[in-house]
């Protein structure tokens, strides 16, 4: 419906005169002048009748007047300072704004309908045509329009309003019947079969998650379920075998009391309601980034003998076309698909640098874990943080999966040293009792892994044994030998002479990372005196920079 030009006149004033005159009037309305020119502007404005304008009028206000907030019957008989039942008269005119689609029932299975609870949403597009003071345009699709989150919305309204645990059901059902065609709806049917009360609580969480925030646990189970079963309810969601944990589509985000419990939908569930737009709603695991392959910089990097053989088979192994062949061969065997690689040796070796340039060459993302972030100083959370970082990961991988290379990512564990070392004592605290939670969580995750997952430590010598079996590759990086330190001397410092090369190689042990350090202090030294170091400023730079070795954190060579 639509007017056929802008009003000539203000028509917030209008309602704003209307709703001064109306509140408090118990629909006895002694007329003005101005509310009677006010009220005929409105009329021709709207197309309704002097009762159709009151009522609307009345919802404008209660609308501005409570943030925004939806009006039902009680709510208007509030506003007028009346019974309900005098308000109930207006049904006539409640009904031809519902069908006008000026508002729409939130409480009813069909939004044009006056039910037994009633909860009355305005027009978005009517309200700016308000606040803009132009004519009114309503689409036929913006009302109309059979939209499973309409539905989702629409069944949340009713378990959190309704007063009757019963009508709930009933309500629910009749809009099931309505989205029946729904792929979500028949799926969660199937596997709920006739616990309506489940469902209800699952749609409840839909619509929860869907405006961005968790489920409180005691609330939910108050709005759905009669009062007799509530603590046998909440026991089977506390000892986890309630119908919506067992079949994966609610999980607990903080599980403590029962008033302190929240949930959230799973992963599963997020994919079933928004298929390809869960994206939107997909927030990364705390401590985690995408690296993009071409964004990585090519560096050469120096490896001793038996080093750049085993990066090589590495490298190989990783190549797009050996990978699938690779997985195919041990699926065929019953073997686990997952390639898993511990990458181990001293502080700036090139251990993480080497994940990169093997990323880059195959054109794989990383999914890169910082293991400090990840274990947060809140008990119980890190277990948590865990899990999402693995459920990130099979979601990128099935993202990658649908793009044209549909590359397997890399999960990356950088500086993994603090998870995969050997398990302690569980008297030895709390910590102790996460760390273990966290290391299970880990195992169990890599048994059933079926991408790619590098982890890079400093101390393997105290790494777990049920580790050290489920790594399929284990690379040791040792400090490069001489030969390969004069290759990255000569890379970096290409105006170094053959004796400065061969001085510098045989008498310093130092690693890639720390011949890195001393290139950026020459680079400094360059800017601040105009000139290069001599030899004997760069013999005492190597000197120093060893008696770094121990607190040198910094890895990857180029």
């Amino acid at each position: 419906m639509k007017n056929t030009e802008n009003p000539k006149f203000d028509v917030l004033n209008a309602i704003s005169i209307l709703s001064k005159k109306l509140a408090k009037s118990e629909l006895k309305v002694k007329r003005t002048q101005e509310f009677t020119k006010a009220e005929e502007r409105l009329n021709a404005y709207f197309g309704t009748t002097s009762g159709g304008t009151w009522m609307l009028c009345a919802m404008i206000s209660y609308y501005f007047d409570n943030n925004g907030s939806n009006c039902n019957f009680n709510a208007l008989s509030e506003f007028f300072g009346c019974p309900v039942m005098s308000t109930l008269t207006y049904k006539k005119d409640l009904d031809k704004l519902l069908k006008m689609r000026y508002i729409r029932n939130m409480q009813t299975a069909v939004d044009d309908e006056i039910g037994l609870q009633n909860q009355f949403d305005i027009s978005p597009e009517l309200l700016r045509a308000i606040l803009h003071n132009e004519k009114i345009i309503l689409t036929k699709t913006s009302a109309n329009k059979k939209s499973l989150l309409n539905m989702i919305k629409k069944i949340a309204n009713i378990v959190e309003n309704s007063n009757f645990t019963y009508e709930k059901l009933i309500l629910t059902q009749n809009l099931e019947n309505e989205y029946a065609e729904e792929k979500f709806v028949k799926d969660i049917k199937s596997l709920l079969q006739d616990d309506v009360y489940a469902r209800m609580f699952f749609y409840d969480s839909c619509n929860d998650f869907l405006s961005g925030h968790e489920s409180s646990l005691n609330s939910t189970i108050d709005d759905v379920y009669y009062d007799y079963e509530k603590f046998s309810v909440a026991e089977s969601f506390m000892n986890e075998t309630h119908v919506l944990i067992k079949y994966d589509l609610i999980e607990f985000v903080k599980k403590e009391t029962l008033t302190d419990s929240t949930l959230e939908i799973t992963q599963k569930a997020k994919e079933m309601l928004l298929g390809d737009n869960v994206k939107l709603f997909t927030k990364m695991a705390s401590g985690t980034s995408i690296i993009q392959p071409d964004k990585i910089r090519a560096k050469e990097l120096f490896y001793n003998p038996e080093n750049q053989s085993e990066i090589n088979r590495l490298t190989s192994s990783l190549e797009e076309e050996n990978l699938s062949n690779i997985q195919k061969r041990l699926s065929e065997k019953g073997l686990p698909k997952g390639i898993t690689i511990l990458l181990h040796g001293a502080p700036g070796t090139g251990k993480t640098e080497s994940v990169y340039q093997i990323a880059r060459i195959t054109g794989r993302r990383i999914l890169h874990v910082d293991i400090s972030s990840s274990k947060s100083c809140w008990f119980g959370e890190s277990e948590k943080i865990v899990k999402k970082i693995f459920t990130d990961y099979k979601n990128l991988c099935k993202a990658c999966k649908k793009e044209k290379d549909g590359k397997m990512p890399i999960l990356l564990f950088n500086e993994a040293d603090g998870i995969l070392s050997k398990r302690k004592d569980v008297t030895s605290g709390n910590v102790a009792q996460t760390e273990n939670a966290i290391q299970n969580i880990i195992l169990e995750e890599m048994e059933k892994l079926e991408g790619i997952m590098i982890a890079t430590t400093n101390l393997a010598d105290n790494l777990d044994a049920a580790f050290e079996r489920r790594f399929l590759f284990k690379i040791r990086f040792e400090n490069p030998s001489i030969e390969a330190k004069k290759k990255i001397w000569k890379s970096k410092i290409e105006w170094l002479d053959e004796g400065a090369l061969d001085s510098f190689s045989q008498n310093y042990d130092l690693s890639g990372g720390q011949i890195d350090n001393i290139v950026r202090k020459i680079t400094m030294d360059e800017v601040l005196t105009g000139r290069r170091p001599n030899f004997e400023e760069l013999s005492q730079m190597c000197r120093n920079e060893r008696l770094c070795d121990a607190t040198e954190k910094r890895i990857g060579f180029f």
